[in-house]
């Protein structure tokens, strides 16, 4: 009895070493393809920003455009975001050439990037080795949030300060994607990266317009 049961055993246990290599690859695609689907909902999430006016709220509501109807009172006031505190944000984004100074929220959510720009969930982190990604609006008011990205060209810097280091990154690529192409967020493995996205054209956006930079050495310590 004794014999058959650690035959058994040792049976069910080649089995499973004859499986395992294969069992773990599923295993890591199954979590590859939800980081995936995290870093579209994540690109889906970038629009303009622009909230609607009282007549386009109106019409997007009716159907009907304003003037066709008697007079509506519509309430175009924001509730007012709630602060955020240090523990969700990553630092301080800065690009000189086009005069931006924001915050990073940790998260590319709706909520996040109604009022700062945000990091993309697992991607990297600023300063090491990977793809730190970065989404924002490119809100039509000029120079808020992302609104002047395009203007970045090959070269030009962009600074990271997470409060303890300060990072500068240079510029090596601009590049305009569909919002299910992901791939622009995964690291090369090697560099330490930085991918700021955000949407294009301004105006009904259907692509993201992407900007990649590298690390420069050495960091700056605060």
């Amino acid at each position: 009895m004794k014999r058959k049961i650690t035959a058994i055993l040792l049976i069910v246990m080649g089995i499973v070493v004859l499986l395992f290599p294969k069992l773990s690859e599923m295993y890591y695609d199954h979590q590859q393809e939800q980081l995936l689907k995290e870093w579209q909902v994540s690109l889906q999430n970038i629009d303009n920003g622009e909230e609607p006016t009282g007549q386009e709220q109106e019409k997007k509501e009716t159907g009907k455009p304003a003037s066709t109807r008697s007079a509506v009172k519509v309430s175009n006031k924001k509730e007012p975001s709630k602060p955020k505190t240090d523990e969700n944000t990553d630092g301080v984004l800065t690009i000189e050439k086009i005069n931006l100074k924001l915050p990073i929220l940790q998260g590319a959510t709706k909520e996040n990037m109604r009022t700062t720009v945000a990091s993309i969930t697992n991607t990297g982190q600023p300063g090491e080795v990977g793809n730190y990604a970065i989404a924002g609006h490119r809100n039509r008011t000029y120079g808020r949030n992302f609104n002047r990205l395009d203007e970045l060209e090959l070269g030009d810097r962009i600074g990271v300060n997470d409060g303890r280091e300060s990072y500068d990154y240079e510029v090596t690529e601009k590049l305009y994607v569909k919002p299910e192409e992901v791939w622009v967020l995964k690291p090369n493995g090697s560099d330490k990266e930085i991918t700021l996205v955000t949407c294009h054209p301004l105006v009904n956006p259907t692509h993201r317009l992407i900007v990649k930079g590298k690390m420069v050495e050495p960091t700056t310590r605060l």
